[in-house]
């Protein structure tokens, strides 16, 4: 079902829920005016057509301790015929500073967006962790120095 066959109603569930996962069927049908079996069906169609993933939290980085964001633009320098870079971006997504990697087009193999403690965590996990993937090549590291979401920023 793609996003043109969503109607208002549709939509307007998605935004509260993705303002709030928490609140109920109830809360979300007085709202939007609907009855509460018709908003749980809906909500329930656009789990099973793949629209709602999963219900979650979102944790915030810096009060985590996570006060440092990064990019890492990296080449891979293993032999390309018999390597599945897919492969090497699991293996990069099973670092824990890891936040995303992105097997990309032109001058670089990988986008990888990192966080970190602070510059010495940032050094040292690339350093010794990212390094040390068989294969990794030179590494070209950018820090994030503020982040602004766009409106397609909630997308997963």
């Amino acid at each position: 079902m793609p996003q043109s066959e969503l109607d208002n109603r549709d939509m307007r569930i998605l935004d509260i829920l993705r303002d709030d996962s928490r609140v109920n069927t109830q809360a979300i049908a007085d709202r939007l005016n609907m009855p509460r079996v018709t908003v749980y069906d809906r909500i329930r169609r656009l789990q099973d057509k793949g629209f709602i993933q999963r219900f979650t939290i979102e944790l915030d980085a810096k009060t985590m301790g996570w006060t440092l964001n990064a990019f890492i633009l990296a080449n891979w320098h293993g032999d390309r015929g018999l390597t599945d870079r897919r492969k090497v971006a699991q293996e990069i997504c099973d670092l824990d500073f890891v936040k995303s990697c992105h097997i990309v087009t032109g001058q670089w193999d990988f986008v990888i967006e990192v966080v970190a403690r602070d510059m010495s965590d940032l050094g040292d996990s690339i350093l010794d962790r990212l390094s040390s993937i068989e294969g990794m090549g030179h590494a070209q590291t950018m820090v994030s120095f503020y982040d602004y979401p766009g409106p397609a920023g909630w997308l997963r």
